[in-house]
């Protein structure tokens, strides 16, 4: 958290391009499907905007959220899963990312409703509900106070770390271990 707080604003919505980039250019997110966001502050985090091209999204298409209440900058639209990144950010306040996935492998274990366990990994399995819901975020988040990534059933994969790179760098380790544990 503390190279946190010596980044600025702008430097943390520069981070949030790049490694949207870096999730598209590894093939864990698909399409406009995924979302990250990082955290400012105590009362603020940014994350992208729904329906995001990655490879074409820019620091001002960050999205900046009022951690208390949701709110969001006018005439901008977050991504349909702010509630969760809020949540699991209340919840969680060691974690500086969140990295949402729709990578290929964890998809599998999220399709067959799976916890995704290995001896360096516990990501349980989300009881499911739909996208972008009240209910996937309070289940969700409730699962991330005592691990640091979680399969959502029929949906995905998302954690959280003490920052963005730490986060990307969970999301990779994770999709390696659904796709070694599938062979």
């Amino acid at each position: 958290m503390r190279k946190r707080l010596l980044m600025t604003e702008d430097d943390v919505r520069r981070e949030l391009v790049q490694c949207g980039t870096k999730l598209a250019d590894m093939g864990l997110i698909q399409g406009t499907w995924g979302n990250l966001s990082a955290r400012l502050d105590q009362d603020f985090f940014l994350i992208t905007p729904s329906g995001a091209d990655y490879y074409g999204i820019l620091p001002e298409d960050i999205v900046k959220v009022d951690m208390r209440d949701g709110t969001y900058e006018a005439g901008k639209h977050p991504s349909s899963e702010r509630l969760m990144h809020q949540l699991i950010y209340l919840n969680r306040p060691d974690l500086g990312g969140i990295v949402h996935t729709h990578s290929p492998y964890c998809s599998v274990f999220a399709a067959c409703r799976k916890d995704l366990v290995t001896s360096r990994l516990d990501y349980p399995c989300a009881s499911y509900a739909v996208s972008g819901s009240r209910k996937l975020a309070v289940n969700v988040s409730q699962i991330m106070l005592g691990h640091d990534g979680c399969i959502l059933s029929n949906h995905g994969f998302v954690c959280g770390a003490a920052d963005l790179t730490a986060a990307l760098a969970l999301a990779a380790e994770a999709e390696k271990a659904a796709e070694e544990m599938l062979k």
